[in-house]
């Protein structure tokens, strides 16, 4: 099996996941399946998650590499320049995965399951930008009716951000007495 085809039967999948389903049985090894989940069920499926693993390894191998095959330079310019990109897409253009892929890379569809396997579709759900992380945390503070104080607001809002308050060392800073403790937040 290619790399091509590993990669329709993935968008395959997610077309039927997504409740789009495949119009049309689809025949592998002579056996006649009519949807992706019957198939996902037998050892021709089994096999071929086998035969997934080994080309995704053998794709990861390649990357690398690829990568250390560049001098220390480019590989600096290349790592700048993709995760400038995903900056600029998340941070600067609220884009979205699809227009990370096809707008920003200029790449094509087959870009989609390949992002999936290199954990970029899961970084792109793992990305917040301070607006969304303000919104919900607005919403949480409603929904819970709290009515707070303008700097246990922030102290609230720190911990919901950052996992921690320091605003009160903050204040006595900004305030002129430059105290400076060095301790762990927690």
């Amino acid at each position: 099996m290619t790399w091509e085809e590993i990669r329709q039967r993935k968008e395959d999948s997610i077309r039927e996941s997504t409740g789009n389903p495949m119009s049309k049985s689809f025949e592998v090894k002579g056996k006649i399946y009519n949807s992706y989940t019957e198939y996902s069920n037998s050892d021709e499926h089994k096999e071929f998650l086998k035969i997934e693993e080994e080309a995704l390894e053998q794709y990861k191998q390649k990357s690398k590499e690829c990568y250390d095959s560049l001098g220390m330079d480019n590989q600096l310019l290349l790592f700048f320049y993709i995760t400038n990109v995903i900056f600029e897409n998340y941070f600067k253009d609220n884009g979205s995965y699809r227009g990370l892929l096809y707008d920003k890379f200029k790449f094509g569809p087959e870009a989609y399951s390949l992002g999936m396997d290199s954990g970029m579709f899961t970084l792109h759900n793992s990305i917040s930008t301070p607006d969304e992380n303000e919104e919900r945390f607005q919403k949480l503070i409603k929904f819970l009716k709290l009515e707070l104080s303008k700097e246990d607001l922030n102290s609230a809002r720190n911990i919901f951000t950052h996992g921690f308050d320091n605003s009160g060392q903050l204040n006595s800073f900004i305030s002129g007495q430059q105290v400076l403790k060095f301790e762990d937040p927690e």
